[in-house]
């Protein structure tokens, strides 16, 4: 292959990246737009991030210690999408009962103030009872505010709970700031696994999968803490950053494929005009192009494998009309499959495309080197160009 054609692959490869590169900007510009306002509305559904804190309990300017806690939360999931992103929607039912003991010699009169998550939130089924009887509540700038009486040296039992939605994340915090936390349990249950826990989290003492979910608890005897007790929701992949992700990359894919084209090409004695090659990065890129306006029409991967069937086909479709050699059109159709299919796919795992595409080019490399160490290059470039020029004069004596 000759200095002029290698450049003009050269440029075909270059304005193909330009393509990919303005495709992926917007890709990622129509997810920024649809996070947007999908928060937003997701947000006004189904209510935001919640985080509920403990109880205080005051008797005049006092707060009275919580002497236990006994929390339990139950979870059940409902991912939700809009457009290009997916929303970790979640229905909660808390309950919690605490322990407060009058170390006086004299009744005390307290009252209880709950803070609710977010005073925009709906909460199902919300009251307060002491030692097993409801009592009266009212509600002040976004809190429940109830009050009852204990008899000197008693602990009295108070029980509270609601049911409510939230989004991607739930807290329960203990204490304001660093304090004691004593004779403490917290259980979650959860319809669900794949969970995860936010860095400025404790970490639960216990866990229990099951088919059904999973159970996490955090039991302490005696705590000095100010962090929070947190679970984050699990997400299905993104449609839109994938999609992006996987246009911005597709330059290094075509560029592997472009090698290999030309080295099998080479070996073989196959002439390969650089209109091919255009054509070929077309339809390289009708897979990017398809795969990017399908992610947010129909299930992530059902767009994957139809992009994938139609770029391949293609391509494959071409090569066996413009090339003679079917041993050729077979590794180019290899080449594709895992220098396009793979590759992309390999975005479907974050944390794992850098090492897969490592892992692609390094046998790839191997294989060529194997395949070609016995090659004479300098009789092969020989040859090749002899028989270019026997092919003009040919054509230039044929009347």
């Amino acid at each position: 292959m000759t200095g002029l054609r290698l450049f003009a692959i050269f440029v075909i490869f270059m304005a193909a990246a330009f393509g990919w590169v303005v495709l992926g900007g917007t890709v990622q510009y129509r997810t920024d737009d649809t996070g947007q306002g999908g928060w937003e509305q997701v947000g006004s559904l189904w209510g935001e991030p919640q985080t509920q804190s403990a109880p205080v309990f005051r008797s005049g300017k006092n707060v009275i210690p919580v002497v236990s806690s006994d929390i339990d939360a139950k979870f059940k999931l409902d991912q939700r999408r809009r457009g290009l992103l997916w929303y970790s929607t979640y229905g909660v039912d808390f309950a919690g009962a605490y322990g407060v003991r009058n170390a006086s010699k004299e009744s005390t009169a307290v009252t209880m103030q709950l803070a609710f998550p977010s005073p925009n939130g709906v909460y199902d089924g919300f009251a307060v009872s002491v030692d097993g009887k409801n009592l009266p509540v009212t509600y002040v700038n976004g809190a429940a505010v109830a009050q009852f009486t204990i008899d000197p040296g008693a602990t009295a039992s108070v029980a509270t709970g609601y049911r409510t939605q939230g989004l991607d994340e739930w807290r329960y915090v203990a204490t304001e700031g660093v304090g004691v936390i004593d004779d403490f349990s917290l259980t979650m249950s959860t319809d669900f696994q794949g969970y995860d826990f936010p860095a400025d989290a404790v970490s639960p003492t216990g866990k229990e999968a099951s088919a059904d979910g999973s159970t996490l608890s955090w039991d302490y005897d005696s705590l000095v803490s100010g962090r929070p007790i947190a679970i984050t929701m699990p997400k299905p992949i993104n449609p839109g950053p994938v999609a992006s992700r996987v246009s911005f990359f597709a330059p290094v894919s075509l560029m592997f494929y472009f090698a290999s084209l030309i080295l099998v090409s080479a070996t073989r004695k196959i002439d390969i005009h650089p209109m091919n090659f255009a054509f070929l990065a077309a339809g390289f890129f009708a897979f990017h192009l398809l795969f990017a306006y399908l992610v947010d029409r129909i299930d992530l991967g059902l767009a994957f494998a139809i992009a994938s069937t139609v770029s391949v086909g293609l391509c494959v479709a071409y090569l066996s009309a413009a090339v003679p050699d079917r041993r050729t059109v077979l590794a180019a159709a290899v080449g594709q499959f895992v220098f396009l299919v793979l590759f992309s796919f390999s975005f479907f795992f974050e944390g794992f495309t850098g090492l897969a595409v490592t892992i692609g080019a390094v046998l790839t490399l191997a294989y060529f080197m194997y395949s070609t160490a016995r090659i004479d290059w300098s009789e092969l470039f020989e040859r090749n160009a002899a028989e270019r020029r026997a092919r003009r004069v040919a054509q230039l004596d044929q009347p």
